[in-house]
């Protein structure tokens, strides 16, 4: 094990991440708010120091980055980067115990959304921004991770990713990770420019268009109002809001390709296709579930509120615009039961979003179709295919693993949280949102739960190792539980 590649790359991602400070100092700066820019400036500084420590001090011992140092920076740099990500929100009060603190920012960096803040318009919008950059930060390292480490790593059937990028097998492990960020990022900056824009031309603030965009693209949930999308009643942004989630949702190496004139892949990758399937079955049964529950509401209404929490849902953003506190019409309509399988599915691999992915989806749906038509063919020999691309047994194997580990990691995390004083429903729901990452949606599947500034600690430390494991892919975290992983 070289643990001195593993700190070499964890303090250039620190390094990042203390460049982000400076955007928020900047502006409690020109907020006028002098005592949170300098808390944002010293924690740029300090984050700074001791990231370029780490990277500079370990540059030299760096050996090779192989199959389990990867295992290990995949865990470590949400860990770490939270940790520091958390010091400014400590020491500006807001909030100002230090597990909220840590909680509000591993929420943020796995774009889980889960926020321990209330009455927002109130939060200096220094914090509001900071909270949307860990989002957009945490968004971006997620597809860098997807496409450079994860696919390599095969982690629960990931090998049978798409990639339009060029997979660089025979680059180590940092040199992918630096390359696929490279050009990957300007992508991603554009996209969020464009969203920013368009929000503000269909009538939020700057600031506020700005922060949404961060935070849709990154599919991540955080708002700047405490009504959330509610809070502007503007079907046009809704809208704008859903194509942001939707190309969130997608494999961002699909985008770099579009970028460079190569607009048949989105053709022939199959994840396309089913989130293509998957919205327009949405529209159909939001057409239909409203008419059918609906009566009460104006049609449209509904139907608006319905498709838009849908597509929030299976983008596992967690946007809802409706402004009851029970989820309006879409909750009745909408059951809380679908909203959990959306969430549980999620969009594409190499996207922002957390859930299953498409992907896998695809492949139990398949196999289980297959398993079905050998009961009237035994001998047959069905190829399993995704697209173009054969699916083998072992990566078959692997997602089912991957299944089996997930609904004993809900199951764990449900029972965890229910230990602590949780209600039942609440527990489930909780810990469904916490693996998906889709952590806003949870008073609208449980209407009577209070405010994840409400629980007991333990249950924000069980939500946080939730939240991370949903993230990194479970496998990989339980990777490095086996002691076979630290034998040399």
């Amino acid at each position: 094990m070289s643990y001195t590649s593993v700190f070499h790359c964890l303090g250039w991602a620190i390094v990042l991440l203390a460049a982000l400070m400076i955007l928020p100092a900047l502006t409690a700066m020109l907020d006028g708010n002098t005592a949170l820019a300098w808390t944002f400036a010293a924690s740029a500084v300090l984050s700074g120091f001791f990231g370029a420590g780490f990277a500079m001090t370990t540059k030299r011992q760096a050996a090779q980055f192989g199959k389990r140092e990867g295992f290990m920076f995949l865990v470590l740099v949400w860990l770490v980067l939270a940790l520091f990500g958390a010091i400014p929100l400590h020491f500006s009060g807001l909030p100002g115990r230090p597990i909220d603190a840590f909680f509000e920012a591993i929420s943020g960096l796995t774009t889980t959304g889960a926020t321990v803040f209330e009455e927002l318009e109130e939060v200096p919008p220094a914090i509001l921004l900071w909270r949307a950059l860990l989002q957009w930060g945490g968004g971006l390292l997620s597809i860098v991770l997807a496409v450079s480490l994860v696919s390599h790593l095969g982690i629960g059937g990931m090998a049978a990713f798409q990639s339009a990028l060029p997979r660089g097998e025979g680059a180590s492990v940092p040199a992918r990770m630096l390359q696929t960020a490279q050009d990957l990022f300007w992508i991603y900056v554009i996209l969020t420019l464009f969203g920013a824009l368009a929000l503000w031309a269909a009538g939020m603030s700057a600031f506020d268009a700005l922060c949404h965009a961060f935070t849709a693209l990154s599919t991540g949930g955080f708002s700047t109002r405490d009504g959330g999308i509610a809070a502007y009643s503007s079907p046009v942004i809704e809208l704008v809001l859903m194509a942001i989630m939707i190309l969130g949702a997608m494999n961002f190496t699909l985008h770099w390709a579009a970028f460079n004139g190569r607009f048949r892949v989105f053709r022939d990758n199959a994840e396309v296709y089913y989130l293509t399937a998957a919205i327009t079955f949405l529209v159909f049964a939001g057409i239909a579930l409203t008419l059918i529950n609906g009566p009460e509401r104006d049609f449209v209404i509904g139907l608006r509120e319905t498709i838009f929490m849908a597509v929030s849902a299976l983008t596992t953003t967690g946007f809802s615009n409706s402004g009851s506190a029970g989820g309006g019409l879409a909750a009745p309509v909408l059951a809380p039961i679908l909203i959990i399988g959306l969430v549980l599915v999620g969009g594409a691999a190499g996207s922002t979003t957390g859930g299953m992915r498409l992907m896998r989806v695809a492949v139990l749906f398949k196999q289980a179709q297959r398993e079905l038509l050998r009961l009237s063919h035994p001998h047959g020999i069905r190829p399993l295919r995704l697209g173009k691309m054969r699916i083998q047994n072992p990566i078959i194997w692997a997602v089912w693993s991957f299944f089996f580990v997930l609904i004993l990691v809900l199951a764990a995390t449900a029972l965890a949280l229910a230990y602590f004083g949780l209600p039942a429903d609440v527990a489930v729901a909780a810990a469904v949102l916490a693996i998906s990452n889709a952590g806003p949606f949870l008073h609208t599947i449980a209407p009577e739960a209070g405010g994840y500034a409400d629980m007991p600690d333990g249950a924000k430390y069980v939500l946080a190792l939730g939240m991370l494991a949903g993230r990194v892919e479970l496998l990989a975290l339980l990777s490095l539980l086996n002691p076979a992983y630290w034998r040399r």
